[in-house]
């Protein structure tokens, strides 16, 4: 996709109270920040309107700059060791946004508002109490009643929190935001100490309502209160692109690795590709292969086996072009257990060299986090000896 192919994001100076909504499902805490610093460098030059992202993370916990200054030992902050961390595929980053440690996961919201700061609104504290009247709005909506409390920053309901805020400003360009518990699993809060606060409870919509509730209609009553708590006129912008990625496993373990040519970044990776107009991700898939390889999946592997296993891994990342704004593509995994190596024959206009490795190996040539998180899902499956598509959503987590 060239910067002719997609729509224009630029700043229309007709409308200057214009926020583009992007609702981007999961994504990788790194790919987040990356995602972020790209909007916010966009914002500052004015080449784009306000932006806002709704999305969920992996397992992660993160490290404010608040936990830095009330302890010199970050570990401080943590109820476990990083070792205990990792069993429970729990990662963790130090930020630059204020407040304290916490941790992000599956059902819960995190909201990030790329937002450019003018006039009477250029007050931190009138920043971080708009976002907290926003969340006690949504929450009001499904009946919740919730509350803040002087001097912390954040939202509770019933003496417990909900809610956790944030943010870093530059040039007062927001970046970082909010993270609200919907159907989060709150037993990963008892690895740390949220917050800071000892003695603080985390809470749910979930657990209030005694229910799960359902994510998009959080994220629309979410929609409708930031749009009227900071006067906005929200425009909902689609993904620009979809994509592919296809892990190439030998009977012995083994990963195709492809390298990209200097002039495409010259890193590892496994089968990528953009999905055309009009095709499915699956298609989509063995195309790529064929193309990027030369191995066509429907002449080595036997007719009773899967030629692809859907991976339960869709992510969303950005991606700035050198001639276009940052864009956003969505990125579906695949795997293909070979019977036997096949024979490569690399598109030379794409990659230059290609070799086969073990995971281990692998996971420390490839750059991207999307590429090393599909190879750990894929080695998980494999390990529990059963390859087929009606076992994969059973058996690996995010």
């Amino acid at each position: 996709m060239t910067a002719r192919d997609r729509p224009d994001d630029r700043m229309n100076p007709a409308d200057a109270l214009a926020c583009h909504v992007r609702r981007l499902g999961l994504v990788e805490y790194e790919d987040g920040l990356q995602a972020q610093s790209l909007l916010a460098a966009a914002r500052k030059a004015d080449l784009i309107p306000d932006q806002l992202l709704l999305l969920e993370h992996p397992h992660v916990v993160t490290i404010g700059r608040r936990t830095r200054h009330l302890s010199a030992n970050v570990n401080d902050h943590f109820r476990v060791s990083p070792q205990v961390l990792a069993g429970y595929d729990v990662e963790h980053y130090e930020t630059d946004r204020g407040g304290a440690v916490t941790y992000h996961g599956p059902g819960q919201l995190v909201v990030y508002p790329i937002l450019k700061l003018l006039g009477r609104r250029r007050d931190v504290h009138r920043y971080l109490r708009d976002l907290e009247e926003v969340i006690i709005r949504t929450l009001e909506d499904f009946g919740i009643s919730a509350e803040r409390i002087p001097g912390q920053t954040g939202v509770w309901a019933g003496g417990e929190k909900i809610a956790s805020i944030g943010v870093h400003l530059s040039h007062w360009v927001t970046t970082h935001g909010v993270a609200l518990n919907v159907n989060t699993d709150l037993r990963f809060f008892d690895l740390i100490i949220p917050c800071g606060l000892p003695d603080v409870r985390m809470t749910s919509m979930a657990r209030l309502l005694g229910a799960p509730v359902p994510m998009g209609l959080v994220q629309e009553r979410l929609l409708v209160q930031f749009q009227d708590v900071f006067d906005r006129h929200l425009v909902e912008r689609p993904i620009e692109a979809e994509s592919v990625q296809v892990l190439l496993r030998t009977p012995e373990g083994k990963y195709l690795l492809l390298k990209r040519t200097e002039r495409e970044g010259g890193f590892w990776q496994p089968v990528t590709g953009l999905i055309e107009p009009g095709e499915s991700p699956a298609d989509a898939a063995l195309r790529e292969v064929r193309e990027e390889t030369g191995v066509n999946l429907e002449d080595i592997i036997p007719p009773n086996r899967p030629l692809l296993l859907p991976l339960p891994y869709v992510h969303a990342f950005a991606f700035s072009p050198t001639d276009a704004l940052p864009l956003f593509i969505r990125e579906y995994s695949f795997l293909a257990a070979l019977p036997t190596r096949p024979v490569i024959r690399i598109n030379p206009f794409e990659h230059d060299a290609f070799r086969f490795e073990d995971a281990a190996t692998a996971l420390s040539l490839v750059r991207w986090k999307g590429n090393r998180r599909a190879l750990i899902l894929s080695e998980r499956l494999e390990a529990v000896g059963d390859v087929h598509p009606a076992n994969a959503s059973q058996t690996l987590h995010l």
